[in-house]
């Protein structure tokens, strides 16, 4: 069994897993350190979530493993990836989410965001669905 410190995904994991993804330059652009501190935070964000079942060993920092699971599930890790990104780009749109604006309108043009007041602390809607999978409690996004 694998206690995680830190982080639920390596650098390694995250360059692997943004390989073939549509924002593969995005994440490419960053430095490593930047990614790395991105991983740490993103996973400090997913590991707040009300997960099914119990923390496998009571000396584990994190939330996975968990008693019914041995391995870290991969959607877990992907999430990582996807928070993290979400973090690096620190776009006006991330920002309103984070502060909990849910639309924007300007003249004819309107931007809504998900509800993240039903999303405990994640900004990015694919890590919210990676997470959800796991999580004793859905989450609706209209």
């Amino acid at each position: 069994m694998i206690l995680y410190d830190d982080t639920f995904v390596t650098l390694e994991f995250a360059d692997s897993y943004f390989q073939n993804h549509p924002n593969c330059d995005i994440w490419g652009g960053f430095s490593d350190d930047k990614k790395t501190n991105a991983l740490i935070f993103a996973t400090k964000k997913v590991n707040n979530f009300n997960f099914v079942g119990n923390k496998k060993s009571s000396a584990q920092k994190l939330e996975f493993p968990r008693d019914f699971q041995p391995e870290l599930p991969v959607e877990i890790q992907y999430a990582v990836c996807e928070e993290a990104l979400t973090i690096l780009q620190n776009s006006p749109h991330s920002k309103n989410a984070e502060y909990g604006i849910s639309s924007v309108k300007m003249g004819n043009t309107e931007v809504s965001y998900f509800g993240t007041s039903n999303l405990g602390v994640l900004l990015s809607k694919q890590a919210v669905d990676f997470v959800s999978k796991w999580t004793s409690k859905t989450f609706r996004i209209s």
